[in-house]
């Protein structure tokens, strides 16, 4: 929510932010993985917003570096909240089984889990990285963006293959 203008969003930003918080974490503890994707959802978009109003209000943008780092975060734990329920979902199925099968079965889900965090963070950081590096590029060569329409849809099309490469389903298998 740092990275939104308030004006973008009619100086709701705390009270939009509680709403959003809250949401993600009650779909958190209640399981509820449409109500923690809706608050992830929710959460991107308003920096898609917050972007597109900068341009549009002609106000001065925050640091690119915090809305790279905002954005990068959001759709990691916005990820790393459905392989957890995900996670979540598989173990219960499990419970108060406790044959041979099952226990290696409950291994090998805490090995899927794993695996699953460290590779959405190290596709986090290198996103990150990479997108340092094209501002640091851009910057340099003097690339400038004056059209709004042109920068909103340069940003939809990032956010949409960022979308793509961090959400594609990953279930775990048998």
């Amino acid at each position: 929510m740092l990275g939104i203008p308030s004006q973008a969003i009619l100086g709701l930003a705390v009270p939009v932010g509680i709403v959003v918080a809250l949401a993600g974490v009650l779909g958190m503890l209640l399981r509820l993985s449409r109500l923690a994707s809706s608050a992830s959802l929710s959460l991107i978009s308003l920096l898609i917003w917050g972007k597109v109003a900068i341009n549009i209000l002609r106000i001065p943008p925050p640091d690119t570096a915090l809305l790279l780092l905002q954005f990068v975060a959001v759709l990691f734990l916005m990820e790393a909240s459905r392989v957890v329920l995900s996670y979540d979902q598989e173990r219960r199925e499990l419970e108060g089984k406790e044959d041979s099968f099952s226990n290696n079965t409950r291994l090998e889900l805490v090995g899927w889990l794993r695996g699953q965090l460290r590779g959405q963070a190290k596709l986090g950081l290198s996103t990150l990285a990479l997108s340092t590096v094209l501002l640091v590029i851009g910057g340099l060569s003097g690339v400038s963006i004056s059209e709004v329409y042109f920068s909103a849809t340069l940003v939809l099309l990032f956010v949409g293959a960022l979308l793509f490469l961090l959400i594609h389903r990953r279930e775990p298998e048998g």
